[in-house]
């Protein structure tokens, strides 16, 4: 009787199987590693951006030969003390208050501060960031809304001031800040904002752009969920939202085409904007300008604007 001829059947590797797995942890942990580091790169970025401040004045009251300014500081509501420079113009007049920049200070307004001043103005110039204000981290627009408030406060106690009627101007950060003010505070008469923005997060997706050198889709999802952790707890302006607060109040918008983001963003709210409003397009916007005539420009623009809509008689 013939016996049938058995074949073994190969079983599955083992190896080969152990091998998939190791791979497939491998590229886990490779995954898991990038990850890491990408956050921890865009933790870097978000300290920079919510850190970065200019405490260096370039120039003071004295650089100008002004005699007739008083420092004037306020404190905010976290207990931190901001400086300010408070140009002393027309008794009764009511006070414009200027507001800086991102990465700047009130020596960058000081120009356009005195141009008003010698236009019969009081004028007040401060900064968000300083040797004693407590914060060094700034959620961009918020905290600054609010020191704003609190400088109002302090300006309108003032002997021989209008208590009930100020202007408020701004650019990038101050300028979100006295936007989001003017919706809310029924001293603001008259509003000037410079390449302006809608939301903070705007504004951190914009500085973050600018130091990569472009857009990156993954890396903005991490650095914007960082940024929301770091700023938990701020105060929250729908700027856009209130927009229709602003209706009969004076408004002069200002873009530059240097910073096509902001400027896109600024002339967007103009449009949204009820009337009275105004839209002055320079080709930068005002810190950045380097050129002195554009520069005086620019200055002579707002104080025209403030001259017809802000007047000095006391009402």
């Amino acid at each position: 009787m013939a016996r049938r001829r058995s074949y073994a059947v190969p079983g599955p590797s083992r190896i080969g199987g152990e091998f998939l797995l190791r791979l497939l942890l491998g590229g886990i942990v490779l995954l898991f590693v990038i990850f890491i580091a990408l956050a921890g790169v865009g933790a870097v970025l978000t300290y920079y951006v919510t850190t970065s401040s200019n405490t260096q004045e370039s120039v003071t009251p004295q650089s100008y030969l002004l005699n007739s300014y008083i420092p004037l500081s306020f404190v905010d509501h976290q207990g931190g003390e901001h400086e300010g420079w408070l140009l002393l113009g027309l008794r009764g007049a009511p006070a414009i208050i200027l507001c800086h920049g991102y990465d700047s200070n009130r020596s960058d307004l000081l120009s356009l501060g005195t141009i008003l001043r010698d236009n019969h103005f009081n004028v007040y110039i401060f900064n968000f960031h300083g040797p004693k204000s407590r914060e060094t981290f700034s959620d961009l627009g918020p905290r600054q809304a609010s020191d704003l408030m609190s400088a109002i406060d302090v300006v309108t106690r003032q002997p021989d001031i209008n208590p009930n009627r100020v202007g408020v101007f701004g650019t990038s950060v101050g300028g979100y800040a006295a936007l989001a003010v003017a919706e809310s505070n029924p001293k603001v008469k008259t509003l000037v904002v410079d390449s302006t923005y809608t939301t903070p997060e705007l504004m951190f997706d914009s500085q973050i752009e600018h130091m990569l050198g472009g857009s990156s889709g993954f890396f903005h999802v991490l650095t914007d969920a960082e940024f929301h952790i770091a700023s938990m707890g701020g105060g929250h302006y729908p700027v856009e939202a209130d927009l229709p607060r602003l209706a009969n109040l004076p408004k002069l918008f200002v873009s530059g085409h240097d910073n096509p983001q902001l400027a896109a963003m600024t002339e967007e709210l103009y449009n949204q904007s009820p009337q009275p409003k105004q839209l002055l397009v320079m080709e930068h916007s005002g810190i950045g300008m380097a050129v002195e005539a554009e520069k005086r420009e620019f200055e002579n623009q707002t104080l025209i604007f403030f001259l017809k809509n802000l007047s000095l008689r006391a009402n």
